[in-house]
């Protein structure tokens, strides 16, 4: 399923204790925030306990369903990806490269010769954080002496702003979880994080399948694993991974790098363990001892893999969308040289007054999806043969194609 959660006021949503003396806040929506954001509006409706329903609330919250990050708009690059330093040329081969499907890169581009590196962050736009500093309030009313603190926040000054990821589970307790809309999310909850939440049907982004058979995983979220004698390892557990694929399986190769993640349990007010982890963006080539059917590497991609994946970690993601290479990029432009060559036939229709206005208002309706390629056939007047073949043509390219063409002729106007 889809998790779909729309802010409605500016959350806080802490990440870690820092040094100087400011809270700071997620660029996104990690699972553990969003199933305690869940539990706490369950409690709120169940008079504060568990107790009410305890068998309910082991299913929803300790491991019935499994709660996925969520992000804006992409989730962390993965480490496999190397992107140019500076601005490339035109020239570049490429401007990012998957390490994981493509082999290894060079330190340094053949091209430009600027270094390559693995980016940071997020792979597509972040939230936008505001900071507000304030001073603590004594318990006279007044300001307490030298209690200044700094905050980051999720705005939503703007406008809203709207997170996606993945939610697993029976389609029974999703409904209890969809019906427990608004949430309060993060810190600050009497005037912060009010969210409202959308649950839709769909399937988790399947782990990339290449062509001679290997698997490559990458996480959305830290992975917590262990080895067979529960000490922190790196790699996912290969017995686990090989009693869901149905085979035994090898990583191959890999890129992490580590990281610690805890938490605090609201509900004990107490902390939770920190745990030696990798980071999300890791990256797994896995070669198979054998076939893996299509309905195993969708139930990997629906489990997560790890330890404390209820609580969003090892979450699995998809091929990540990276910037065309030269050759695409050449023939883009050739393809787009070749349909407008063929589009100047139809401004004879200019010789019509008012046919041309008229023309491109059907034509923008035309790629927003309100009409259909036979009523602007049958609005559009005949001028000649080599009109009606440069209509057709327009009419069967992509919606993007025909508004950057919209986009070139009233430019000219």
């Amino acid at each position: 399923m889809t998790l779909t959660v729309t802010l409605r006021q500016r959350a806080q949503v802490g990440d870690r204790a820092r040094s100087d003396f400011v809270v700071g806040t997620h660029d996104h929506l990690p699972g553990g925030v969003m199933r305690g954001a869940f539990a706490g509006s369950w409690l709120a409706r169940h008079g504060g306990h568990a107790d009410t329903d305890l068998a309910a609330f082991l299913a929803l919250f300790e491991g019935g369903v499994r709660y996925g990050p969520l992000f804006v708009d992409q989730p962390p690059v993965p480490l496999s990806v190397v992107a140019h330093k500076y601005l490339p040329s035109d020239d570049c081969e490429f401007s990012e490269l998957d390490q994981a499907v493509n082999g290894d890169a060079p330190a340094r581009c053949l091209a430009c010769d600027s270094p390559l590196e693995t980016p940071k962050g997020l792979g597509g736009a972040a939230p936008p954080v505001s900071r507000r500093t304030s001073v603590a309030i004594h318990t006279s009313g007044v300001a307490a002496t030298g209690q200044i603190v700094t905050r980051d926040t999720l705005d939503t000054l703007d406008t809203d702003l709207r997170f996606r990821g993945n939610l697993v589970g029976d389609a029974s307790l999703l409904d209890v979880l969809a019906d427990l809309s608004p949430l309060r999310i993060g810190g600050r909850r009497t005037t912060h994080g009010r969210a409202d939440v959308e649950i839709e049907s769909g399937r988790p982004e399947l782990p990339q399948m290449l062509p001679d058979g290997r698997i490559i995983l990458r996480l959305r979220s830290p992975g917590v694993f262990v080895d067979d004698c529960g000490r922190p390892s790196r790699d996912p557990n290969a017995t686990e991974l090989a009693e869901v694929l149905g085979t035994q399986v090898t990583v191959q190769r890999r890129w992490t790098r580590w990281v610690t993640v805890g938490g605090w349990h609201i509900a004990s007010g107490l902390p939770k363990p920190v745990e030696l982890a990798v980071a999300g963006g890791s990256t797994y080539v896995l070669a198979l001892a054998g076939a893996v059917p299509d309905e195993a590497v969708e139930a990997l991609a629906r489990r997560g893999v790890g330890l404390r994946r209820h609580e969003g970690f090892g979450d699995l993601g998809g091929a990540p969308t990276l910037p065309p290479d030269r050759a695409a990029r050449e023939a883009a432009a050739r393809r787009w040289r070749e349909f407008v060559g063929a589009m100047p036939p139809l401004q004879a229709l200019k010789l019509h007054a008012g046919a041309w206005a008229d023309f491109l208002d059907r034509i923008a309706a035309y790629a927003r999806g309100e009409t259909t390629g036979e009523q602007v056939l049958a609005a559009t007047p005949s001028v000649g043969p080599h009109t009606d073949r440069a209509l057709e043509r327009l009419l069967a390219a992509s919606p993007d194609d025909v508004t950057r063409l919209l986009q070139d002729w009233r430019s000219q106007r």
